[in-house]
């Protein structure tokens, strides 16, 4: 059953980041020689859709995501690179997921490895992690629980907690990024290309509100760091 058909519970999320990490571990000795070509949902180069920035038509939402990608260029690309990179899936999205209809809590099948990209782990989950935040005015309190069941099963590191959440905003800036500049070349197909945007850009305003430091201590604290 496909995971947006089925209620979605707490112990379902939990699986879904245990099952994440599980992936992780397994592809860590797995190697590829297309694993280093460039893809534009690459987390590792998200700067570059700074250019794409310029069709976003309102200020404050162009301020948002410009600022966004400033701290991940400036605090978060640098770090990236010392961290050891393996193949990752890079689209966990509850769309490419199966869950057992008999016990839709149980992961049942993971789909889609066509975005799949050699980078370090923590990027992995970012890239989930963007798509289970919440938009009212604690949207932590829905992914805190799940960078938990993350790190029981693979470990997250002080470096990777520190750089989780600035990643997770810079997931979301390429895509309302990329679906605008997407949905201005192709206005015919705008309304699919932009089905996801009102949210995205929701949990990008809730973010902001958020705020950095919170968000890490957040981490850290349900990490036992």
């Amino acid at each position: 059953l496909p995971l947006p058909e089925a209620p979605r519970t707490p112990l379902q999320q939990q699986n879904l980041a245990r099952m994440l990490a599980r992936l992780d571990v397994a592809l860590a000795g797995f190697d590829h020689p297309a694993g280093d070509l460039p893809l534009p949902w690459d987390l590792q180069r998200a700067q570059s859709v700074r250019g794409l920035l310029a069709h976003i038509a309102d200020d404050e939402r162009r301020a948002i995501a410009t600022a966004a990608l400033d701290r991940f260029e400036h605090t978060a690309q640098p770090v990236l690179r010392t961290l050891p990179a393996q193949p990752i899936h890079n689209d966990f999205n509850i769309y490419n997921v199966l869950v057992d209809p008999q016990d839709t809590d149980r992961i049942a099948a993971i789909l889609d490895f066509g975005d799949m990209v050699r980078a370090p782990c923590i990027d992995d989950l970012a890239v989930a992690a963007a798509y289970q935040i919440g938009t009212d005015d604690d949207p932590l309190v829905h992914i805190v629980p799940f960078v938990a069941a993350y790190h029981a099963v693979r470990p997250l590191s002080a470096t990777e907690l520190d750089l989780l959440f600035t990643l997770i905003t810079a997931r979301l800036v390429m895509v309302v990024a990329i679906s605008g500049w997407r949905a201005a070349r192709y206005p015919e197909n705008a309304a699919y290309l932009l089905r996801n945007n009102p949210l995205s850009w929701a949990r990008l305003q809730a973010c902001e509100r958020i705020g950095h430091a919170a968000a890490t201590r957040a981490f850290r604290s349900a990490c036992g760091l």
